[in-house]
């Protein structure tokens, strides 16, 4: 049996929240049914900082997930209760009908124990493809959290497009 967790392992500086994000809509086009999250980045902070929010892909539905910090802040905060909504997102498309869940990301505060992290363990022990994405400083702290049995993709759509192909043919 094929494992169906796969992690997309990329540098930092890969625009990895646009890789995400154009994946999952590729995926919809062509028919998918997709559970999960994908974040989206604005440029309304200025000096490095985005505004960030995460979008529901089973509806469109989109959680902020930075504090505003006000004028002369420095620096981007997460705030924890829209990553929390964007959470329970996650949780309920798992009893939806979908084909595949995105998770945008493992990174800081899932290695912390924090963020998603609940989320992406049910995700992976629900039986359905799961893809995440994995900066590589973060792949020995994902290997902690998810064992050896899953796939380490290239951040390249073509193989992360056959590797979900696979798992979403139809049986004859």
């Amino acid at each position: 049996m094929m494992n169906t967790l796969a992690a997309i392992v990329y540098s930092s500086g890969f625009q990895i929240d646009a890789f995400m994000a154009g994946l999952a809509g590729q995926m919809k086009q062509q028919g998918r049914k997709l559970g999960g999250v994908v974040q989206h980045n604005g440029d309304d902070c200025g000096d490095g900082c985005h505004s960030m929010a995460l979008e529901d892909l089973t509806n469109g539905r989109r959680f902020p997930i930075s504090e505003d910090r006000g004028a002369g802040a420095s620096g981007c905060r997460l705030d924890v209760a829209g990553l929390a909504a964007a959470g329970g997102a996650v949780a309920a498309a798992l009893t939806d009908n979908i084909d595949l869940v995105i998770v945008n990301k493992f990174g800081r505060q899932e290695h912390l124990g924090r963020g998603l992290r609940q989320e992406i363990a049910a995700a992976a022990l629900s039986g359905l493809p799961v893809l995440i994405a994995v900066r590589e400083d973060f792949v020995s702290a994902w290997r902690e959290f998810a064992g050896d049995d899953w796939t380490r993709l290239p951040a390249e759509i073509r193989a992360v497009e056959s590797w979900a192909a696979a798992r979403l043919a139809v049986p004859a």
